[in-house]
Protein backbone atom coordinates (compact mmCIF):
# COMPACT_ATOMS: atom_id res chain seq x y z
CA UNK A 1 0.00 0.00 0.00
CA UNK A 2 1.05 3.45 -0.06
CA UNK A 3 0.18 6.97 1.49
CA UNK A 4 -1.24 10.25 -1.14
CA UNK A 5 -0.37 13.57 0.97
CA UNK A 6 -2.75 15.89 2.01
CA UNK A 7 -3.91 17.98 -0.57
CA UNK A 8 -3.13 20.89 2.30
CA UNK A 9 0.94 19.71 2.34
CA UNK A 10 0.78 19.25 -1.58
CA UNK A 11 -0.27 22.54 -2.62
CA UNK A 12 1.55 24.53 0.11
CA UNK A 13 4.75 22.82 -1.41
CA UNK A 14 3.83 24.24 -4.73
CA UNK A 15 3.16 27.73 -3.25
CA UNK A 16 6.67 27.85 -1.68
CA UNK A 17 8.45 27.23 -4.59
CA UNK A 18 5.96 29.25 -6.39
CA UNK A 19 5.30 32.08 -4.20
CA UNK A 20 3.59 34.50 -7.02
CA UNK A 21 0.86 32.52 -7.64
CA UNK A 22 -2.69 33.64 -7.14
CA UNK A 23 -6.19 32.05 -5.40
CA UNK A 24 -7.09 31.21 -8.75
CA UNK A 25 -4.35 29.02 -9.89
CA UNK A 26 -4.27 27.88 -6.35
CA UNK A 27 -7.80 26.92 -6.98
CA UNK A 28 -6.52 25.12 -10.32
CA UNK A 29 -4.21 22.75 -8.73
CA UNK A 30 -6.83 21.76 -6.09
CA UNK A 31 -8.79 20.38 -8.58
CA UNK A 32 -6.59 18.96 -9.99
CA UNK A 33 -5.23 17.58 -6.89
CA UNK A 34 -9.04 16.16 -6.50
CA UNK A 35 -8.77 14.82 -10.19
CA UNK A 36 -5.70 12.77 -9.42
CA UNK A 37 -7.09 11.85 -5.89
CA UNK A 38 -10.18 10.20 -8.12
CA UNK A 39 -7.65 8.21 -9.81
CA UNK A 40 -5.50 6.99 -7.85
CA UNK A 41 -8.08 6.13 -4.71
CA UNK A 42 -8.40 2.61 -5.73
CA UNK A 43 -5.10 1.37 -6.16
CA UNK A 44 -3.11 -0.58 -4.13
CA UNK A 45 0.76 0.24 -5.21
CA UNK A 46 2.80 2.99 -5.46
CA UNK A 47 3.68 0.65 -8.91
CA UNK A 48 0.22 1.48 -10.21
CA UNK A 49 0.05 5.20 -8.77
CA UNK A 50 3.30 6.17 -10.92
CA UNK A 51 2.02 4.03 -13.73
CA UNK A 52 -1.33 6.45 -13.45
CA UNK A 53 0.52 9.72 -13.64
CA UNK A 54 2.60 7.96 -16.56
CA UNK A 55 -0.70 7.57 -18.70
CA UNK A 56 -1.01 11.04 -18.14
CA UNK A 57 1.85 12.16 -19.24
CA UNK A 58 1.24 10.08 -22.56
CA UNK A 59 -1.98 11.37 -23.42
CA UNK A 60 -0.85 14.85 -23.14
CA UNK A 61 2.19 14.14 -25.26
CA UNK A 62 -0.08 12.67 -27.38
CA UNK A 63 -2.05 16.17 -27.73
CA UNK A 64 1.46 17.25 -28.77
CA UNK A 65 2.18 14.35 -31.26
CA UNK A 66 -1.52 14.49 -32.97
CA UNK A 67 -0.88 18.24 -34.53
CA UNK A 68 0.92 18.31 -37.43
CA UNK A 69 0.75 22.06 -36.85
CA UNK A 70 2.64 21.86 -33.36
CA UNK A 71 6.27 21.26 -34.94
CA UNK A 72 6.71 24.44 -36.36
CA UNK A 73 5.08 26.67 -33.51
CA UNK A 74 7.10 24.77 -30.60
CA UNK A 75 9.58 27.39 -30.82
CA UNK A 76 7.12 30.14 -30.27
CA UNK A 77 4.99 30.53 -27.35
CA UNK A 78 1.84 29.34 -29.08
CA UNK A 79 -1.03 28.77 -26.70
CA UNK A 80 -1.43 24.95 -27.14
CA UNK A 81 2.13 24.00 -27.08
CA UNK A 82 2.74 25.97 -23.88
CA UNK A 83 -0.20 24.72 -22.17
CA UNK A 84 1.08 21.22 -23.35
CA UNK A 85 4.19 22.24 -21.44
CA UNK A 86 2.62 23.32 -18.58
CA UNK A 87 0.07 20.34 -18.38
CA UNK A 88 3.51 18.13 -18.19
CA UNK A 89 5.04 20.67 -15.29
CA UNK A 90 1.95 19.52 -13.10
CA UNK A 91 1.79 16.06 -13.91
CA UNK A 92 5.26 15.79 -12.98
CA UNK A 93 4.80 17.91 -9.84
CA UNK A 94 1.67 16.18 -8.45
CA UNK A 95 3.38 12.55 -9.03
CA UNK A 96 6.36 13.86 -7.65
CA UNK A 97 4.92 15.18 -4.46
CA UNK A 98 1.98 13.23 -4.03
CA UNK A 99 3.01 9.63 -3.31
CA UNK A 100 4.99 8.62 -0.76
Amino acid sequence: MFKIKDKEEVLKEYVRRYPELDQFIIDELSREYDRYIDLLKNLETREEAIDIFEEEIEKNERRYQDNNQMKALEGSTHDQFMEILANYGMIVFFRDNMIE
